[in-house]
């Protein structure tokens, strides 16, 4: 996948459901994504923001660049395999929870960046329509 479009695109086969059902499910005009993807045109952040928001079993890295792992248990199941391979009588239950709280602490970091970008965002256009 090349774009931030049809990783978008890949997201809405993953969970089954249509690009249009996609949109609905983020509170999206119809046609948001669809029609970028048919125009090969932009879309707003604030759709991302809310894509990574309601579907946080997708790693935002790979939405936006297109690298790591398409799903955050994928990241997770890498880690686990990686460490395994390097230290494979030390692998435990305790390291492996403590690896998923950092995991839960970058997800909660991210959730807030996100919220901070549409607050960001919200306020470029509020300035941007007083000029």
């Amino acid at each position: 996948m090349d774009s931030v479009l049809k990783r978008i695109k890949e997201i809405a086969s993953q969970e089954g459901i249509s690009v249009t059902a996609l949109e609905a499910s983020i509170g999206a005009s119809k046609g948001v994504f669809s029609r970028a993807l048919a125009n090969g045109t932009d879309i707003q952040s604030k759709w991302l923001v809310k894509l990574a928001e309601n579907y946080p079993q997708y790693s935002p890295e790979w939405l936006l660049t297109g690298k790591g792992e398409i799903k955050k248990a994928d990241i997770l199941r890498e880690l686990e395999e990686k460490y395994a391979a390097e230290h494979p009588a030390n692998l435990t239950n305790e390291l492996i929870q403590t690896l998923k709280k950092v995991i839960s602490s970058q997800e909660t970091t991210i959730h807030s960046q996100g919220v901070t970008i549409a607050a960001l965002q919200k306020r470029i256009t509020e300035l941007e329509n007083e000029k």
